[in-house]
């Protein structure tokens, strides 16, 4: 009954303060605890919090969530009149990012509460990716496709793994304590992107609440697994030891892993973070719930270098989120602009618009730094070259790791080891595109060339422990964010055996009397299966069983590997860049019919 009448009484108050205009914030008179069920709570004009009589002097706040417009207790909850400091911290909340208490903090109804739900199904927070494709290797479903998260794990052999190894980097895990965004910054929901700090720590130093995310933030998570922010700024991994990284050439973590110096993507090169090309419906989700890190991403190469006059939508044409972005980093009128949109969703690209001139130009979004976008150059429109996604020839390089172990030890902690970290060109493969059906090829790398173990053993004896674990060759889609202005030669893909799925070696074309053929030699010693430890596929074979940790997704069948050789045969003499190259290449299907006898070739196994 008290709990019914304080209530109402409660109720009876809130609707006098609304009447007379005032602006109140409501704390919880309980424990913290997720923003499930019913609460009492009490309210409490922002003028009147006791918070800042004891944090007097806070500085770094972002206008928009200064204590003077929002209060306190908006954000970290707890008890503002008390003064007590046990009182007054009733049911705070230290990290009020974190998603269990996101529904109350951060996606309070008067706040981003449509935001915070699509945080919450958005791949970032679930690993919905990740966790099935775990499971698939370990033989606990039946494909690398499932709907389970990060909040479904178990105590099975793949979820233990994926608790350990994998569930830190992402938006569910709990941040225990605030803290500047560091290499080592894991988890805590908002604040994993959106905290920064214009000063050093201190007591009195607040972190700014910002859209203006950078590069750093990314970092944390970022240069683990794919290596995506280490590739972007040019840095590939290696085994080094922390004394080994004595010059310039190499860059030491505060984690301890050591790093080599390799080529900048372009973009970076440029002064372009993260965010000036990916949206924030890639980050935060859209509401969908995706399979797969590609499934969310909404962005494509071609949406800003196009060749055509592009679709364009104007301020009118955006929505709110998108309306509401632009209104706090320009805080003018930008009806006169006219935005690109993803081909993907048909979303705008709110930093992507037609200049005065008609140009396409892409805008920074910390500092408003335009940059004219070229379009694709005549190489990449040639005949032969639809199908070919755009990074399979403009990713200078990719971080391969080849003869991979995981193995669970006597205490049941799961070590990763890996015998090198290499940096090429990626192989590239056959992918069926989740919309249109149509097979697009793209770049591919080793996702797992390794033996899993998941019984309890010492590590001792790491390569009976080898021998005795599964084997698994399986390849996964990449964007390895190491763009390059040049793109593959020609001949870099098609006489290269990297690129086509045999693996480091030697490719030769051969002539025996009339006949002509091509001959492999590998560099790597062959696995367990038969392939060199760094292949993807038989040399002119076609390779039958899962290759690959996405359905639709393999590498060139036999048919294939022997069609982009012949055109490789042919590039041995005739240069693509001559007038009567082009002549070949521009129609090869006719040039084909019409080819001296001494050129005939068909690309078999010797």
């Amino acid at each position: 009954m008290w709990r019914r009448s304080r209530t109402l009484r409660l109720v009876s108050v809130i609707a006098v303060l609304a009447l007379a205009g005032g602006t109140y914030v409501s704390f919880r008179m309980a424990d913290r605890a997720p923003a499930v069920g019913l609460k009492v709570r009490g309210i409490v004009p922002v003028g009147e919090e006791r918070c800042l009589e004891c944090h007097n002097g806070m500085v770094g706040f972002s206008p928009a969530h200064d204590p003077a417009t929002l209060g306190c207790v908006r954000c970290h909850q707890g008890n503002p009149i008390d003064t007590t400091e046990a009182g007054a911290h009733a049911g705070l909340i230290r990290v009020p990012g974190n998603l269990s208490v996101e529904q109350a903090t951060c996606g309070d109804g008067r706040c981003h509460p449509g935001i915070v739900a699509r945080v919450a199904t958005s791949l970032m927070a679930t690993g919905r990716g990740i966790v099935a494709v775990d499971r698939w290797v370990f033989g606990e479903q039946p494909t690398p496709n499932g709907s389970a998260t990060f909040d479904d794990l178990s105590g099975s052999p793949a979820d233990t793994h994926l608790r350990q190894l994998c569930f830190n980097c992402h938006l569910s895990h709990e941040k225990q304590t605030p803290g500047p965004v560091t290499q080592g910054s894991r988890g805590g929901g908002c604040v994993a992107c959106h905290v920064q700090y214009d000063a050093p720590r201190s007591a009195k130093n607040h972190p700014a609440l910002t859209i203006n995310v950078s590069s750093a933030h990314c970092f944390g998570c970022h240069s683990r697994s794919g290596r995506i922010s280490t590739n972007y700024e040019g840095w590939h991994e290696t085994l080094l030891s922390n004394t080994q990284a004595a010059d310039s050439s190499h860059r030491l973590l505060s984690d301890g892993r050591v790093f080599e110096r390799r080529s900048p993507d372009v973009h970076y090169e440029r002064g372009l973070d993260c965010i000036d090309c990916h949206t924030s419906r890639e980050m935060m989700g859209d509401g969908q719930p995706y399979r797969h890190e590609e499934d969310q991403v909404e962005i494509a190469c071609a949406d800003c270098h196009t060749v055509d006059q592009p679709a364009t939508l104007r301020w009118n044409d955006l929505d709110p989120e998108s309306q509401a972005i632009l209104r706090l980093r320009y805080r003018r009128d930008l009806s006169d602009r006219r935005f690109l949109t993803a081909a993907k969703t048909g979303r705008a690209l709110i930093n992507v618009f037609l200049d005065a001139a008609g140009e396409v130009v892409l805008e920074r979004k910390s500092d408003t730094t335009r940059f004219r976008l070229a379009p694709p150059s005549e190489a990449c429109l040639r005949s032969g070259h639809e199908r070919l996604a755009c990074r399979s020839c403009h990713s200078a390089w990719a971080p391969q790791c080849v003869g991979c172990h995981t193995q669970r030890d006597e205490q049941g902690e799961w070590r990763e080891m890996v015998s090198d970290f290499l940096a090429d060109a990626p192989t590239l493969g056959v992918r069926e595109d989740t919309i249109s059906g149509e097979l697009r090829i793209e770049p591919f790398v080793p996702g797992m060339i390794m033996t899993l173990n998941t019984h309890r053993q010492p590590l001792d004896d790491i390569q009976a422990l080898a021998d005795d674990g599964s084997f698994h060759r399986l390849f996964a889609p990449s964007a390895p964010h190491t763009t390059a202005v040049a793109g593959r030669s020609c001949r870099a893909c098609h006489t290269d055996p990297l690129a086509l799925g045999f693996g480091r070696g030697t490719l030769t074309l051969r002539v025996d009397g009339a006949s002509t053929f091509w001959s492999f030699a590998p560099t790597f010693a062959a696995h367990r299966d038969g392939l060199p430890a760094d292949a993807w596929t038989p040399f002119l074979q076609t390779r039958t069983g899962p290759s690959a940790t996405r359905l639709g997704a393999r590498p060139f069948s036999r048919t294939e590997q022997q069609r982009i050789l012949r055109i490789g045969a042919c590039l041995t003499c005739h240069d693509p860049e001559t007038a009567s190259g082009g002549r070949i290449y521009g129609d090869f299907a006719r040039s084909l019919t019409q080819m001296h006898p001494v050129c005939r070739t068909t690309a078999v196994d010797p």
